[in-house]
């Protein structure tokens, strides 16, 4: 009877470290696993008259990656404007090296509904990259091409020393050129192209007329598959700065 409970215990030892080993491959295996996609801080000028131009400079940082990002924006028309966004993002991950760099302009339609409400909306249109190499395995890496199509309504409050703006950006991703050594990474990309996105956003800007600092918090979703390996919300803070000379002259 000793001997039978003895050799019970023993098997169940067995399997209770079995599982311990399984749980532990599984952490490190998914805390090795490239990011393939983080959102860039959208770009909202609360333009309002023809020659407005908005520049932003800032940094920003997701679960796993860090960044920095220029915005430009112009009034083209009376009812029309122009931006242009860029991003440089870098891992925040010790166990890996990654970077990427993002390109995105756009154009949309803009209208004052009242004294110190703006509506916006824009189409977007980007190209980036993105490459990955893990630090814990010798020549593992992984690269690929994207593009991204968007729309992004907002409506923003605009005073003297404070805006604050709600914005939505729905987006489609595609990838291609998708090679490394990472072969179930790289067979998962080639497989799986395209993803559909929403993110929702809120902006507050404060400080003098024409010079804010800028915070934006901003959150992520894929409709396309929920598991999706990216980063699914972005901080970003920067100076944005507003100026417009015909507004300017019309103050004075």
């Amino acid at each position: 009877m000793k001997t039978d409970t003895r050799i019970t215990l023993h098997y169940f030892s067995l399997a209770a470290n079995h599982k311990i080993f399984l749980f532990l491959i599984t952490i490190l295996f998914y805390g090795c696993s490239p990011i393939y996609y983080v959102p860039n801080t959208q770009n909202v000028p609360i333009m309002k008259a023809k020659g407005q131009t908005n520049l932003f400079l800032g940094l920003n940082e997701s679960e796993n990656t860090d960044a920095f990002e220029f915005q430009g924006a112009y009034g083209l028309t009376e009812k029309w404007a122009l931006q242009l966004n860029t991003d440089w993002v870098k891992s925040s991950e010790d166990n890996s090296i990654s970077s990427g760099t993002f390109f995105e302009i756009g154009g949309g339609y803009y209208k004052s509904i009242s004294k110190s409400f703006v509506f916006e909306s824009y189409g977007l249109v980007g190209y980036g990259s993105f490459d990955y190499q893990d630090n814990s395995i010798d020549n593992s890496d992984i690269s690929a091409n994207l593009y991204k199509i968007g729309v992004q309504p907002s409506i923003s409050f605009s005073g003297k020393y404070f805006n604050a703006s709600l914005s939505s950006r729905l987006a489609t991703i595609n990838y291609n050129n998708v090679s490394g050594s990472l072969l179930n990474e790289v067979y998962y990309l080639q497989n799986n192209k395209s993803f559909w996105l929403i993110e929702p956003a809120l902006t507050v800007q404060g400080g003098f007329e024409n010079i804010k600092l800028q915070l934006q918090l901003q959150a992520s979703y894929n409709l396309t598959s929920p598991d999706f390996s990216q980063d699914y919300s972005l901080v970003s803070l920067g100076l944005k700065v507003n100026w417009n000379s015909k507004l300017h002259r019309i103050q004075k």
